[in-house]
């Protein structure tokens, strides 16, 4: 086990690298420190998630998820680290929130409430340039959610997951369809036998103004627990822009089966560091 926790972050580096000949070689010469760096965008984003639900069990498990992120673009890169506090309220068979919690169906136990630092997660995209001049988006990410939360609170496996994902989306006019595909390889804890699982979306995003937009997928996973229910839920999103720096985002989901919440709702903050 030890020697999976460093194959999957190992192999992001590796395709990182191999796409770096596409890179601007001009921004990573530059030695100026991140705060001067006019080349690429700053993005800070902050919010909160609120969730219910209870997947399978008796009493509901409510999720109180409050992210703080920070986000660097530049030519094709995207490189994002989110670090969550996290509250809980339940029997303890959901493991972590935001990014997929784990549902560990079967594990019952007596109502605890839990708060904390959550996973940290950390991402780095890359869109391929050509297609996206001409409204075609093909991204391809890698990430890596550190178990950073407390395994002992039920916050967090306590264990590293990796997730390769690829996204595509094509813009026609005001629309633009969407999809999702991606695989996650999930860490183990002490006691557990998780599965490593697939996980996808599918919607479409509308542009009502060139300040609002709003879209709708559908969500699916695959349970990483034999005795847990697959995720299955409908996902809808308002976005405006505010002025050029910042924006704000609504949005809420409802689920269909027990490895889902009943309800998922929340809202979404982010800030141009310099536009």
């Amino acid at each position: 086990m030890e020697l999976k926790k460093w194959i999957y972050p190992g192999l992001t580096v590796a395709i990182a690298l191999l796409l770096s000949p596409w890179a601007n070689a001009n921004d990573l010469e530059e030695q100026l420190p991140w705060w001067r760096l006019d080349q690429g965008e700053w993005r800070m984003s902050t919010g909160v998630d609120y969730s219910s639900g209870d997947y399978g069990e008796s009493e509901d498990t409510d999720i109180l998820y409050v992210p703080v992120g920070l986000r660097y673009s530049t030519d094709a890169w995207t490189f994002k680290v989110t670090v969550p506090y996290l509250h809980t309220d339940g029997p303890g068979n959901v493991v972590g929130a935001g990014d997929g919690g784990i549902v560990v169906g079967g594990v019952s136990g007596e109502t605890k409430t839990e708060s904390g630092l959550g996973d940290v997660v950390t991402a780095i995209t890359y869109t391929l340039p050509g297609p996206a001049r001409n409204g075609t988006f093909i991204d391809f990410t890698g990430k890596v959610k550190f178990g950073t939360a407390d395994e002992d609170k039920g916050l967090g496996t306590g264990e590293n997951d990796y997730y390769v994902q690829l996204d595509l989306a094509k813009t026609f006019g005001r629309f633009t369809p969407l999809i999702t595909g991606g695989y996650r390889f999930v860490g183990e804890p002490s006691g557990a036998d998780l599965d490593d699982v697939m996980y996808g979306s599918i919607g479409t995003d509308f542009r009502f103004t060139r300040s609002t937009t709003a879209g709708i997928l559908y969500d699916y996973r695959e349970a990483s627990s034999a005795t847990a229910d697959d995720g299955s839920e409908v996902f809808g999103y308002v976005s405006h822009r505010l002025n050029p720096s910042f924006s704000v985002t609504g949005y809420g989901a409802t689920g269909f089966t027990d490895g889902s919440p009943d309800f998922n709702a929340g809202l979404q903050l982010n800030w141009t560091l310099n536009p």
